[in-house]
């Protein structure tokens, strides 16, 4: 270690020396390793409770929007192959012509 602390580092954190740059490696992954061990960064994501209901209401509109533009494509698509006389999803048929009673 050099003990030359850049400023601005917390206390804790000592920069690395030319000698500890030979500890380091890396995979044909691109993964970081550390005396032989990958380097793995963890930090779970902590939501306050107003938060989690921002993120559940946010999540069910973006599901529900999906479906809604799934059925509006579908819908669009059988019209687009009815206009072609191809039935694949169903054509509307026409109402009936209503025949006239004898006099």
């Amino acid at each position: 270690m050099t003990g030359d602390r850049p400023a601005g580092w917390p206390a804790d954190v000592d920069p690395i020396s030319l000698e500890d740059l030979g500890r380091l490696g890396i995979n044909p992954q691109q993964e970081l390793f550390w005396d032989g061990h990958r380097v793995e960064v963890r930090r779970r994501l902590i939501l306050t409770g107003f938060q989690t209901f921002v993120a559940f209401v946010v999540s069910v509109c973006a599901i529900l929007g999906a479906l809604g533009g799934f059925a509006s494509g579908l819908n669009s698509a059988s019209v687009f192959l009815c206009a072609r006389s191809i039935a694949i999803l169903g054509c509307p048929t026409s109402p009936p012509v209503p025949v006239a009673a004898p006099k």
